[in-house]
């Protein structure tokens, strides 16, 4: 038998167990995304839930249900019952995770590494309750009410916006325990590893007591006032703040209401407000880190407006190839028009190098004859076909073939760092400038591709568009106006290479990287290792999409060598601008 690391024997973690406890009182609350790296706890955190909530009326076992990273659209939307199909010729819907999980529990480990298309199916389901199956001749809705839980380590790649804004918490977890805690955690893992029997055991008080405790908070949940005061003073910080939406408001006054409801209360206090902001608003605000297990609010001052200053007059030290630390001034950068780029619009309208195989293309897919290039054997329609016309086994199927249809990708990099803004002797701000202008080019000769832009800046690279129209690409860019901050590239490649593995690669996708190269040093890292991680990603990059150019500046002094060892055995094709 497989046991669960019992919920009551987690040490730390308050603001975590804390939200749990509130989605158990409610389970409409929202969901909860945990954030950390890996062997944080974040899977043991989700996995002991379960064994908190209180049974149902039909004392029927509450499901826990993983999404694996893997997973098809078939298996956690539902489909087709291939078995009855092929004994009897029944068509019946198989159920798929997001059902599975009615009633119970739905987590989803990677959260961010899953393809956004099947995010965007669960999020939906969670929200509306219930979830319609239309597909292979099934047209069905069925019941998906569920508490989501989320885990991703933000190291590995991000969220859309729009993604991580439909979980109502998110908690960034760090295992910055004392010597006391950490002590007791491996006494207490060591403990379960050895007896796990026992060690659940000991702890059956304690989880009932806890399940006594979450029903009379659920019973007691109507009887906590919401006063018009209150939500009057969460919608003027909602407004001063400029949050996108309700749905934060709904869930700081949802996830206070629990708070009381957990102290036995009728009233909401300053400190349940006070908590509710802390698990609601951390991961929605733009250019805020979520907020971590042991957080506190901070009230956000807004900067003082930036000021201008003409670029020729200003004096700036040179920036060396690997810098260390970045100056704080903010570098404008100069008008700059509009110029051809013959090169690269040649090698824009060249034809594509053939891609190699990769394992899926995220997206919707057609039926084609199976000679067309990139057709795959559809096993679904293939037994639908043969079936309906009387195969029975032994007998050769009707074979029928489908290719992804999602339009093309075009993936670009501006490397908006502090660096880029210097080109020289310090004065000259016309790169990053001239890359922008390039690239907006490109987005006018085509409409057909869906377009990504990831910017790093302020050092942090942030998607700024995702699958956005070529007109949403320059009006983007227009907002490019400066540079600052480090040069972390290694991240930021690896969330590039990571985005497109989520989103597969077909034989049209491009990738267009702007940067000068000049990378700042990881943190207790060498210089020299720090660049071997650098060409790595790169590497990987390249391997991924093979049909890659990297936009920089005229090569001077050392980067005339730097940069062509970087690309070095791989596709990623060096172009300069003026």
């Amino acid at each position: 038998m497989d046991y669960t690391f019992p919920f009551t024997a987690i040490v730390g973690m308050d603001l975590v167990k804390r939200s749990l406890l509130y989605h158990a009182i409610d389970p409409t609350l929202g969901g909860l995304l945990l954030m950390g790296h890996r062997g944080c706890a974040k899977s043991t955190l989700a996995r002991s839930f379960r064994e908190i909530l209180p049974a149902p009326a039909d004392k029927q076992k509450i499901p826990f249900v993983e999404v694996p990273l893997g997973t098809t659209e078939d298996r956690l939307l539902g489909s087709i019952d291939a078995s009855r199909l092929l004994e009897d010729g029944d068509w019946s819907a198989q159920t798929g995770l997001i059902q599975q999980a009615n009633q119970g529990v739905l987590y989803i480990d990677e959260v961010n590494l899953l393809p956004d298309h099947l995010v965007d199916s669960i999020l939906d389901s969670a929200a509306s309750g219930q979830h319609r199956i239309e597909r292979d001749g099934i047209s069905k809705i069925v019941s998906a009410r569920y508490i989501l839980i989320g885990s991703m380590n933000p190291e590995e790649g991000d969220l859309r916006p729009q993604l991580t804004d439909r979980f109502m918490h998110g908690i960034l977890i760090r295992d910055d325990f004392s010597v006391e805690e950490r002590r007791e955690i491996v006494r207490l893992r060591m403990e379960f590893d050895d007896d796990s029997s026992l060690f659940v055991t000991g702890h059956h008080t304690k989880l009932e007591q806890l399940r006594e405790q979450i029903t009379v908070a659920r019973k007691h949940l109507k009887n906590v006032e919401i006063t018009e005061n209150l939500r009057t003073v969460v919608a003027e910080k909602a407004v001063s703040l400029k949050l996108e939406g309700v749905r934060a408001e709904l869930g700081i006054l949802r996830t206070a209401r629990c708070a009381a409801a957990w102290r036995g209360d009728t009233d909401i206090s300053e400190d349940d407000l006070e908590e509710a902001w802390i698990l609601c608003l951390g991961h929605r605000q733009e250019h805020q880190k979520p907020a971590d297990q042991n957080s506190k609010p901070e009230v956000k001052l807004p900067e003082p407006p930036a000021h201008r200053t003409d670029a020729k007059r200003v004096k700036v030290p040179r920036t060396s190839l690997t810098p260390v630390e970045a100056h704080a001034e903010k570098i404008h950068l100069e008008s700059v028009q509009n110029s051809s780029q013959d090169e690269l619009a040649s090698w824009w309208d060249r034809p594509v190098k053939k891609q190699p195989p990769d394992g899926f293309a995220s997206g919707t897919s057609r039926p084609v004859p199976g000679h067309v290039p990139g057709a795959h054997l559809c096993w679904i329609s293939s037994l639908k076909a043969s079936v309906l016309r009387g195969w029975s086994p032994g007998e050769s199927w009707q074979t029928r073939y489908r290719k992804p249809a999602r339009r093309n990708n075009f993936w670009l990099f501006l490397d908006a760092s502090r660096s880029t803004g210097l080109i020289g002797n310090g004065l000259s701000t016309r790169f990053l400038a001239s890359a922008r202008n390039a690239v907006r080019t490109l987005g006018a000769r085509t409409f057909s591709s869906r377009f990504h832009v990831l910017v790093l800046q302020n050092g942090e690279a942030r998607w700024w568009i995702k699958r956005g129209t070529a007109q949403a690409v320059r009006k983007t860019l227009e907002k490019l106006n400066e540079a600052s901050g480090k040069s972390h590239l290694t991240h930021a490649l690896n969330q590039l290479r990571n985005a497109i593995q989520k989103q597969g690669v077909l034989a049209g996708d491009r990738v267009v990287l702007c940067s000068d190269g000049m990378l700042s040093p990881e943190t207790g890292i060498t210089v020299a290792e720090s660049k071997k991680r650098f060409r790595k990603a790169l590497l990987n990059l390249s391997q991924r999409i093979q049909t890659t150019i990297w936009l920089h500046p005229r090569l001077r002094r050392g980067m005339r060598h730097f940069l062509p060892k970087l690309v070095e055995g791989t596709s990623v094709r060096l172009l300069a601008l003026d």
